[in-house]
């Protein structure tokens, strides 16, 4: 059964009284933070050798996956058992000995090519994440002109990166998608226009479009990942319905009239300014009665909750720092730019690991 936090420590067997048993206590905590890089280390050399696409096939025993991918029988078992301790496969005893499989509800999102798959983060990882977390510090300190900036991420590597966190989208627009109706939107009789800013793989607009059968959607973002797009929405069978289009969206105007404005992740990226300029472009490209949908790492400062949601999007915020720009910004941030823009905050809400901020015309 999956466990939603994986203990690595017995905390029930530290001593509670004693000297330094606090602090006994306290670095048994530290290093199971220090040893969660195992985990991307196990995930990734199992991508790099084909594992999970090898048990795609059925369940197999060490030996056996270790002749079918060339591989040493005992480093073959140790890397699979450090799988199973992290509940990623299966492992159990039959006749033939320990055999191994792969998770049926997680076999998309290990597989290269599922809709959900995560190879594209892990690609990520590999290109910029891990040198970059190595060089926190350097970040931290800065080059002394605390000036915020834009992510400095590569179209490369942003073309993987949107490709392994489609899985994001799915509880989200289940949750827009209500959100919306509560407002009872779309309003009019006539069929509603959206516009996603920065697309991605479009899988946000492609989800509202089978929630809104009426809807039909335009997306902007570049060359090399509009064509990702195009592919993704006849694979969900929207393509008549959503057309993504090349544009760099600080040039070129947006147009008029949308019902909905999407920005799926796209805030984050941002400095104070650009994110006041978005959102001034949004309230332009807004009909009356319309929305604008924010969906990102929104920090909920009015309150000193320990949310979920917060946790994560400090951590966010700390790897965006790494990576080369770009915030979490604070809701009251968000909500000084839609003023700004002549816009008002209408609903704030929680998603599994984002937050949905939907606003209207002042």
């Amino acid at each position: 059964m999956r466990r939603d936090t994986l203990a690595l420590v017995d905390r029930r067997l530290l001593p509670d009284v004693g000297a330094g048993h606090e602090t006994v206590a306290a670095a048994h905590h530290v290093y199971e933070h220090l040893i969660a890089l195992w985990a991307p280390g196990a995930i990734e050399a199992a991508f790099d050798l084909g594992v999970f696409a090898a048990l795609a096939d059925g369940p197999a025993t060490a030996e056996a996956l270790a002749g079918r991918l060339e591989v040493d029988q005992r480093g073959m078992r140790v890397l699979l058992d450090a799988l199973s301790a992290y509940d990623l496969i299966d492992r159990g005893s039959s006749a033939g000995g320990v055999r191994y499989g792969l998770r049926a509800g997680l076999r998309e999102c290990l597989l290269p090519d599922g809709l959900y798959s995560l190879a594209g983060k892990v690609r990520y990882d590999r290109m910029l994440a891990w040198t970059a977390w190595r060089n926190l510090a350097q970040a931290v300190r800065g080059d002394g002109s605390a000036v915020p900036q834009h992510n400095q991420i590569s179209t490369t590597e942003y073309e993987s990166l949107v490709r392994g966190i489609n899985f994001w989208a799915p509880p989200i627009v289940s949750i827009l998608a209500g959100a919306l109706r509560d407002r009872g939107w779309p309003a009019g009789p006539a069929a509603p226009a959206m516009l996603d800013v920065g697309c991605g793989t479009g899988l946000y607009s492609q989800l509202l479009l089978q929630q809104f059968p009426e809807l039909t959607g335009v997306g902007f973002d570049v060359e090399r990942i509009v064509s990702i797009a195009r592919a993704q929405s006849e694979r969900m069978d929207v393509g008549d319905r959503f057309q993504p289009l090349a544009i760099d969206f600080w040039q070129r105007d947006w147009g008029t009239g949308f019902d909905l404005v999407l920005f799926a992740n796209i805030f984050h990226l941002q400095t104070p300014d650009s994110a006041r300029e978005l959102s001034i472009r949004a309230s332009k490209a807004l009909a009356g009665g319309g929305v604008v949908a924010i969906i990102d790492q929104i920090v909920d400062d009015r309150a000193d909750a320990d949310s979920v949601q917060d946790r994560f999007f400090r951590l966010f915020a700390a790897s965006m720092l790494a990576t080369g720009g770009g915030d979490a910004y604070p809701l009251s941030d968000y909500d000084e730019w839609l003023s700004v823009a002549g816009l008002r905050r209408a609903a704030l809400v929680d998603t599994p690991m984002h937050r949905i901020l939907l606003a209207t015309h002042a």
